[in-house]
């Protein structure tokens, strides 16, 4: 999917074929932040280190100007950052909405081949992963060559939680949509609306900030952390085809009135995707909220989770 940035994803969604920008601010920095508290005090020490000796240049423009005091959380969204200038499509996998049953990700996931003119060659959420998880891996490797795939890696595990980086129903996932949230009188889209218009609400009627939040679902997803220590700590593919069937369920089946299966055409054209969603008249209300929000939840905390565990084993 292209998922935009959300404030600027209603002026350049039509513009920008495959962008997208994941759970927003909040979302990313809530990820490691919670991954942070599950790394070992070895790795912890680790991370920073490498991220301190390999900075992120001075003369990027991070869209994320409030960002925690913590290293991680900080590069948390660089890669979006980066992305505006770089143009790489590894932030999603576009898996139709038709498509209901896991299969091979292969016909959404081209092979990454080499850089081409400065720019990262095709790709998707799931092989850019371990791409730059064997980047990371490798001691061997320039440490600033590691760092940057610290990054990625990092972004990444929050890009690949979000239900809309998995999925398309030939609207750039949720972005060439429009639909009102929540009484707002400006019309957005569905995928503005995952990546942080939901966060960005549960924080301010609950006062929380970034950290506290990070805390909160920390907590009571308490849990799940143990029950993931059974599962693969890499399987990015399992992890696509999980929030592509939350996409399919919350995302889109919640919508009311509900958003057809549009079949993909030779070409699309985000303005007339746009102009059938207006058309349906959506509104996302407290009823869509309060089954949206609960995913959110456990969908940050879950690769924040992973995230903790991919890194302690990779350093």
């Amino acid at each position: 999917m292209r998922h935009v940035l959300s404030i600027i994803a209603i002026t350049l969604a039509p513009c920008l074929a495959s962008s997208a920008f994941g759970w927003g601010c909040d979302g990313h920095q809530t990820v490691a932040l919670i991954a942070r508290a599950h790394l070992t005090p070895a790795v912890s020490a680790a991370v920073d280190d490498l991220l301190r000796a390999n900075p992120i240049d001075a003369a990027l423009n991070r869209y994320c100007k409030d960002r925690p005091d913590d290293l991680m959380a900080d590069a948390a969204t660089w890669a979006d950052d980066f992305r505006i200038t770089s143009g790489n499509p590894w932030h999603f996998v576009d898996v139709p909405r038709s498509v209901t049953s896991r299969t091979s990700l292969d016909p959404w996931c081209p092979p990454i081949g080499p850089s081409v003119g400065g720019k990262d060659a095709p790709g998707c959420v799931v092989n850019a992963i371990d791409y730059q998880l064997a980047i990371l891996r490798d001691k061997s490797a320039a440490a600033a060559a590691r760092a940057t795939a610290l990054r990625y890696v990092i972004h990444f595990l929050g890009d690949i939680h979000q239900p809309l980086h998995d999925i398309d129903n030939h609207d750039q996932g949720g972005n060439c949509t429009t639909m009102q949230f929540n009484g707002d009188d400006r019309l957005t889209n569905l995928h503005t609306i995952w990546d942080s218009r939901l966060i960005r609400s549960e924080l301010e009627s609950r006062k929380l900030t970034d950290t506290t939040y990070a805390a909160a679902l920390d907590a009571r997803f308490a849990a799940k952390y143990d029950s993931l220590a059974a599962e693969p700590v890499d399987d990015p593919a399992a992890w696509a085809w999980e929030s592509n069937a939350l996409a399919r369920s919350v995302a889109y089946g919640n919508l009311e009135p509900g958003l057809p299966v549009f079949q993909s055409g030779p070409e699309l054209v985000c303005a007339s995707e746009r102009e059938k969603a207006q058309a349906l008249h959506i509104v996302i209300g407290e009823a869509y909220i309060a089954k949206a929000l609960p995913v959110i939840d456990e969908q940050l905390a879950t690769a924040g989770f992973r995230l903790a565990y991919l890194l302690n084993a990779a350093f």
